[in-house]
C-alpha cells in the first residue's frame, strides 16, 4: 500500500521531459601539460581550436524545478569528430514565464583523433542560462558555461528547445 501511494505521488509531481540543443564553445585555457613519450602523437585536439555540437537530453522533472537526465551529443572540433554521453541536473530558480537556472553535465568524451582508437576522457560541463515557457511545457532555453574534456577548457554557449 505504502509503494502504491507513493508511485501516485511521483506521478502526479514527476514527468518525463526531452531538450534538443546546439551548441558552439571556443577555446578558453590548456588543461595539464603532457610530458612527451615515446608513443606521444601530439595533443588530443589541435590547440586553440573551437567546435560546436548537437546534442539530445532525456530526463524527468521534478515538481518543476529539479530536472536530471542522460544527454548524447556528436561533437566536431577542427574536423576531428567525437561523441560525448553524461548525466544532466538542471536546477531552476523559478517556476514564471521567465525562468533562470544553473546546470552541472559530467560524462565522458571520446574523439577519434590521430591516436589509435581515438581518446576517451572525463567531461564536465557547468554553467547559467535562462529559460522562456512557450505553451504548456515547452521552453526555449539559453545557456553560457564552461566545459572541461580532453585536456582542455572551453567557454560555451547553447540554445535549445524542451518538449
Amino acid at each position: 500500500m505504502l509503494l502504491f501511494s507513493s508511485l501516485l505521488y511521483a506521478q502526479r509531481t514527476s514527468r518525463f521531459e526531452s531538450s534538443l540543443f546546439v551548441e558552439k564553445f571556443n577555446y578558453f585555457i590548456r588543461g595539464r601539460t603532457v610530458d612527451p613519450g615515446p608513443d606521444w602523437k601530439g595533443d588530443y585536439l589541435p590547440p586553440q581550436a573551437n567546435g560546436f555540437r548537437l546534442t539530445s537530453v532525456n530526463g524527468c522533472v521534478f515538481k518543476e524545478m529539479i530536472h536530471t537526465g542522460l544527454g548524447l551529443s556528436y561533437a566536431r572540433i577542427a574536423g576531428i569528430n567525437g561523441m560525448m554521453a553524461f548525466a544532466d541536473l538542471r536546477a531552476d530558480f523559478s517556476t514564471q514565464r521567465f525562468i533562470p537556472y544553473f546546470y552541472l553535465n559530467p560524462g565522458y568524451s571520446h574523439f577519434w583523433n590521430q591516436y589509435e582508437s581515438g581518446t576517451a576522457t572525463f567531461l564536465l560541463e557547468t554553467g547559467l542560462g535562462a529559460g522562456y515557457r512557450l505553451k504548456g511545457k515547452s521552453r526555449i532555453l539559453a545557456s553560457v558555461g564552461l566545459l572541461g574534456m580532453q585536456q582542455r577548457g572551453y567557454l560555451t554557449g547553447k540554445i535549445g528547445f524542451t518538449f
